[in-house]
């Protein structure tokens, strides 16, 4: 179960996802040409639209529950609604972009909606449904029908065009593709910029459609989707730099990344030492050189690339990597016992922390011998109060929250 201060950094990347939806982009050629049916094809209720579901997955309700519950279902219609609570009006920034229209821009549609050519759309696709089952299982041409028949596995779909979320690393890729994918136009157009990102704390609180296996996968869904995380803000800095961008752009991507590198880099104490010894170095680097008003884009592009390039590599070994309950407990105590260093990055770093340790915890308590501790709960709740409002973030306090975190986690 997801602990209820999760809720609260949900709140607050809402605040920014809701604004105009939050998509997955779909890359056609990663899916051999195979046509992509949409939702419609999976909704039925003797498939995926079963309004009385099974006990256990799939309950064959999920098509169902995912257009009632899920926002990611909504993303297309943001591009139409110009009365959105934010204030934000997508026909602004269409406009600002010079773009005619949101709805039909391939530049929004490509993470607000499944946006495939023409020729790949089956009978029964519609654009206008969204971010839905295509978006994150790839296009079911081939493995539509099959997959239903007993003794068919996950493997047979993959082979097919099935898109491998299963896989940690394929399924972080695609999170990222657009949760920290926004260009700096888009943001100054006033697009918000998506600032927050962990696979694990994202993927919970969706609408739970299947079950991940190992009782220490949150684990591995930590460190392995932040090194693609840290890669992904890193490449954002670089593009950023090399392109010019206006300072306060560049200025919040390296507070993205700073704020996941502080945090990332424990895991790699404990799995990768000489690569947390390359990412100090670089992280000083940057630190520097944004110090100095970013001036020297050149240096901090080059620098960002050399820490994205590292990643790739590092995520490889965390998803090959087996976790268990000590190494759970260590990446805990590293990141709450490095408190000053953590708070001191801002109210990025915080979230990352607050994130990293609620789903750590989750899976450490529920681990043979543990059960959840309310000291440990009630300090986690502390640490996502303080990131509640990031205009009222307190360094200081959020220091202290974590060591008194600390001390309570055994």
């Amino acid at each position: 179960m997801v602990h209820s201060g999760t809720c609260r950094i949900i709140l607050l990347v809402a605040a920014i996802a809701w604004v105009l939806g939050l998509g997955l982009h779909v890359d056609p050629a990663s899916a051999q040409e195979y046509k992509f049916t949409g939702a419609a094809s999976c909704g039925a209720s003797n498939c995926h639209g079963s309004t009385k579901p099974k006990a256990d997955y799939p309950k064959l309700d999920e098509s169902r529950v995912w257009f009632q519950k899920e926002r990611h279902a909504k993303a297309y219609e943001t591009l139409t609604n110009e009365k959105l609570k934010s204030g934000v009006r997508p026909s602004k920034i269409a406009q600002t972009l010079k773009i005619a229209k949101a709805e039909t821009s391939e530049r929004c549609l490509n993470c607000h909606a499944v946006d495939v050519k023409p020729q790949l759309r089956g009978p029964k696709f519609d654009v206008t449904e969204g971010v839905h089952c295509d978006a994150c299982h790839g296009p079911a041409e081939k493995w539509l029908e099959p997959h239903a028949e007993k003794g068919w596995t996950h493997e047979q779909s993959v082979k097919l065009g099935m898109y491998d979320t299963k896989n940690l690393l394929l399924r972080a890729e695609k999170c990222v593709s657009c949760h920290l994918a926004i260009d700096q136009d888009l943001v100054s157009a006033g697009h918000p910029d998506l600032l927050a990102f962990e696979l694990d704390t994202f993927s919970a609180l969706m609408p739970p459609h299947w079950r991940d296996k190992g009782a220490w996968f949150a684990t591995a869904a930590w460190t392995t989707g932040g090194a693609i995380s840290l890669r992904e803000a890193m490449k954002q800095v670089a593009m950023r730099a090399s392109s010019n961008a206006p300072l306060p752009r560049l200025e919040e991507a390296w507070t993205k990344a700073r704020g996941t590198a502080v945090v990332f880099r424990h895991a790699l104490g404990l799995a990768a030492p000489d690569a947390q010894k390359a990412l100090d170095q670089d992280l000083a680097t940057l630190t520097e050189s944004m110090g100095k008003g970013g001036a020297d884009r050149a240096k901090i592009a080059a620098t960002a690339n050399q820490v994205a390039k590292a990643m790739s590599q590092v995520a490889a070994r965390m998803a090959a990597r087996q976790f268990d309950k000590a190494s759970t407990l260590s990446l805990m105590q590293a990141i709450a016992g490095d408190a000053d260093t953590v708070s001191a990055t801002g109210v990025r770093g915080a979230e990352q922390a607050a994130m990293a340790l609620d789903r750590l915890y989750s899976a450490y308590a529920k681990s043979p011998g543990e059960k959840p501790d309310k000291a440990v709960q009630g300090s986690l709740d502390k640490l996502f109060a303080g990131v509640d409002d990031p205009k009222q973030f307190n360094a200081k306090q959020f220091a202290a929250d974590l060591k008194a975190l600390r001390t309570s986690i055994k």
